[in-house]
């Protein structure tokens, strides 16, 4: 079971190439509050995610330092607009996000859904590459190794998979090949 959450600092690295995120998780009356700062290799953003309090997400916003702005809510579960209130039945299903730029939206699935160990689950994400800022929809699986700490996760078209820790609030301390948290 995941530690109850009030107030998170949370920073990574990516582990190859040069990098830094720094990410403020808070709890608010309705769920949570994500800011974080990004800079990679070859861009920095900022973005925002609110959270209700089952970790579902109602809207982000991604803020590049290049003036491309991106924002996007979901109007019911699986549901999503964009910033300006135009309707995207492409994402419909789509409960959970994945910015490629974090490893944060990992812990979106695995805090909002239950798992038993061994157990397997399949998620379409609306996903967001860094270079683009264009999402597009994604098929994910998680599947629990060990319950509140290391999933499995693979790209559903084979493309992709490794072993994620989570610590005791569901962040990642360990994403091998790609980011691994920092003090």
């Amino acid at each position: 079971m995941w530690k109850p959450v009030d107030e998170i600092t949370a920073r990574w690295r990516p582990e190859e190439g040069e990098g830094l995120e720094h990410l403020v998780l808070r709890a608010t009356p309705s769920g949570y509050s994500v800011r974080s700062n990004v800079i990679g290799p070859s861009f920095a953003v900022s973005y925002a995610i609110d959270l209700d309090k089952t970790w579902r997400v109602l809207g982000f916003t991604v803020d590049s330092v290049d003036g491309r702005i991106r924002e996007y809510r979901s109007i019911a579960p699986g549901r999503w607009e964009d910033g300006q209130g135009n309707k995207l039945p492409v994402f419909d299903g789509c409960i959970d996000i994945d910015l490629s730029f974090t490893c944060f939206t990992n812990s979106l699935p695995v805090r909002r859904t239950e798992f038993a160990q061994g157990q397997a689950r399949d998620f379409a994400m609306l996903w967001m590459p860094s270079d683009t800022l264009d999402p597009f929809v994604d098929g994910q699986r998680y599947t629990c190794r060990e319950p509140s700490r290391r999933f499995r996760y693979e790209a559903t078209d084979g493309t992709f998979e490794a072993e994620v820790t989570f610590d005791e609030y569901g962040l990642v301390t360990d994403y091998p090949g790609l980011f691994r948290r920092v003090p």
